[in-house]
């Protein structure tokens, strides 16, 4: 696996925990083509994070913030 899908995964299991879902762009979606692949952080059907300027706005490393901040 390359470090970029582990990170993905831990960011994954940690939300998890923390009772959040994280979502990727869909690979075959229009927004791919326009934005590049991004992140949105869900709390059941509610957008927590990454939905700021166009849906799965998120980096890996905002993702990975948001994690440090709800775990404090």
């Amino acid at each position: 696996m390359t470090i970029l899908k582990i990170r993905e995964d831990t960011a994954r299991r940690r939300l998890a925990r923390l009772g959040f879902r994280l979502n990727k762009t869909p690979s075959r979606s229009w927004l791919r083509a326009e934005y590049g692949p991004g992140y949105i952080i869900l709390d059941g059907n509610t957008v927590v994070s990454g939905c700021s300027g166009h849906e799965y706005s998120d980096t890996l490393e905002r993702v990975e913030e948001f994690i440090e901040d709800r775990a404090r």
